[in-house]
């Protein structure tokens, strides 16, 4: 069974809102947004708890309770020779399924308001036509959808205490002992009597039965004494039971303080519990901001469990933790914005084949830039760098006003842009005017900085299916057949620039993309910006001091520019890339 689209019409704050589900879901966005309002959503769909109080005026888009709320799940049921919650789900739904479409299954509640009882009534709908629902029975609250769906909530300060002692009869039933447990309940139950005895025999206990009992006896004339007794033999020792912590070759328990060791253990136990679960009703997770008082190494040992192990089937995880999303695979990214109205847009991602190796690497960087408004990815570090250091003296705030650079360091753009893009999150791309020698002719170079541009156009087809250019000849060789570095420097530096021209409509196509190609490298257009400045730091040859070690010499010049450098380098026509991250006009 996949969880394929949820569409959300008239509830709360979405107008309407159409999702592409996969059965790993993470919604993030700004706070305020709707994150906790499109998981209930879900609640009142799937959760009868949730469900049997009704629609109230305020769940009513802008309270227009003339208008109905609609909420529909559907599914793909395209693997029932195979998977066995699909099979659950044909089981119950049984002749509802008509022959014309059998792998697309709807589930609906529907809420219209009853002016006379001040309350939107729940009406549940199922099938497999989207505009032929049929009518769920109800028995009360209770529905056959109750029967086939879990809803587990799990709320961002999900309790250790009230979690064990919710569900303390389940992990110690007391109907699964066996003999020899038994005989050891037994023998405690006649100790905890002897304990009762032995505590109801203390001065101290006894002189504190008489008086509170001659206090109540004035209050109120009865036939009664207080007695004080241990629990332990009352409720049975079960209920006095409580998690400690016992550390490897230590004798000493300790306590689990801490919130963010309780709220692991309290995971813990929830995942024992879901193993443990009986039945055949299908479990969706609801899980909210988990990230609150967890440590960065937990939060990823979180995300290991949910994207990785088999607990966790179906969820829906709201967050503001990139570490969260380290283990993310397979999983649809859902975001969630204001432009006016409430809005979202939903991505099923997936680490391509070639990415696997440094799908961690991928997703650190990419699940940081997914909580921005406008992304810009450059390069490397050398860039990010730079970059950085003019827009914390020209705009500080550029962060927070939803702006973010994100380095590729290695990983190609594309994989970065196609998800930023598919999120309506804006994605700006920096890069250089690289050309490289073909393998065995050194004198042939492919256009790969123009080229990796190009390929951004098209996301949807395959880098293969990208018109390639052509490669061009650099013959820097004289007539003997000789060569030196700075002849084959100035020649590719020349080619480059001839090659920006002749390629000027295609540089003009990637601009209205907020795709910027340097005119030859970073170096060099920082150069044309502020030459003069760079030698005064770097002695004369600055372009070439930046390039021999990149990272650490652009340190060196970043720790030395003021802010006048920085105006004068945002402002030059090649570095226009940087004021997109600029929400005003620059002076």
């Amino acid at each position: 069974m996949k969880l394929t689209h949820l569409s959300v019409e008239n509830f709360r704050n979405f107008i309407k809102t159409d999702i592409i589900l996969a059965n790993q879901n993470v919604i993030f966005g700004m706070n305020d947004m709707g994150k906790t309002n499109l998981m209930y959503a879900l609640r009142f769909l799937l959760d009868r708890d949730i469900r049997k109080n009704g629609f109230r005026e305020t769940d009513f888009f802008k309270n227009q309770i003339d208008k109905i709320i609609k909420i529909t799940l559907s599914i793909d049921l395209s693997d029932r020779t195979s998977n066995d919650d699909t099979k659950n789900v044909i089981s119950k739904v049984g002749g509802v399924r008509s022959s014309d479409e059998l792998d697309t299954f709807y589930f609906r509640v529907e809420g219209v308001f009853d002016k006379s009882e001040g309350i939107g009534l729940p009406k549940l709908y199922w099938g497999n036509k989207i505009d032929e629902l049929e009518e769920i029975a109800q028995d009360g609250i209770i529905s056959v959808l109750d029967k086939l769906f879990k809803i587990v909530y799990v709320d961002p300060t999900i309790d250790l205490e009230a979690t064990f002692k919710k569900n303390k009869n389940r992990l110690f039933d007391q109907t699964k002992l066996n003999d020899n447990d038994i005989v050891i309940s037994n023998e405690i139950k006649e100790l905890g009597m002897q304990l009762n005895g032995k505590i109801s025999s203390m001065n101290l206990i006894q002189t504190f039965q008489t008086t509170i009992t001659e206090e109540y006896k004035k209050l109120k004339t009865e036939n009664i004494n207080i007695e004080m007794k241990s629990e332990l033999s009352i409720n049975g020792y079960f209920s006095n039971l409580i998690p400690y912590i016992k550390r490897d070759n230590d004798d000493n328990i300790y306590p689990t303080s801490g919130d963010g060791r309780k709220k692991i253990l309290a995971y813990s136990l929830l995942n024992h519990l879901i193993k443990a679960q009986e039945g055949n009703r299908i479990i969706i997770y609801l899980i909210e901001e988990p990230e609150n008082s967890l440590h960065r190494s937990m939060q990823i040992a979180l995300s290991k469990q949910l994207f990785n192990s088999k607990v966790y089937n179906y969820f829906f995880l709201s967050t503001h933790s990139s570490e969260l999303l380290y283990e993310m695979d397979n999983a649809s990214l859902i975001r969630i914005y204001s432009q006016g109205n409430i809005e979202s847009e939903s991505y099923i991602y997936q680490v391509d084949n070639e990415y696997k190796n440094v799908k961690k690497e991928l997703n650190r960087s990419l699940s940081t830039a997914l909580f921005a408004e406008k992304v810009l990815l450059v390069e490397g570090p050398s860039e990010k760098v730079l970059f950085e250091k003019i827009l914390e003296e020209v705009h500080p705030t550029y962060e927070l006003d939803g702006g973010y650079i994100l380095d590729v360091y290695g990983i190609k753009f594309r994989p970065y842009v196609k998800v930023l893009r598919a999120l309506n999150i804006t994605v700006i791309v920096k890069t250089d005017n690289d050309l490289k020698a073909k393998k065995g002719h050194p004198k042939i170079f492919d256009l790969i900085g123009l080229q990796r541009c190009l390929n951004l156009l098209d996301l949807e087809a395959n880098e293969s299916e990208v018109d390639s250019l052509d490669p061009v000849e650099i013959d820097y060789f004289t007539a003997n057949g000789r060569w030196t570095q700075s002849r084959k420097n100035k020649m590719i530096k020349d080619r480059k620039v001839a090659l920006y021209k002749q390629y000027s409509d295609k540089i003009t196509l990637l601009l209205k993309k907020n795709i910027y190609l340097s005119k030859l490298d970073l170096e060099h257009d920082l150069f044309d910006a502020i030459g003069k400045r760079m030698k005064e730091l770097l002695g004369p040859d600055p372009i070439k001091y930046l390039q021999d070690h990149k990272l650490l010499n652009m340190i060196e010049l970043t720790n030395e520019l003021t802010k006048d450098d920085c105006v004068k380098i945002i402002k030059h026509p090649l570095f226009k890339a940087l004021r997109k991250l600029v929400p005003h006009e620059l002076d």
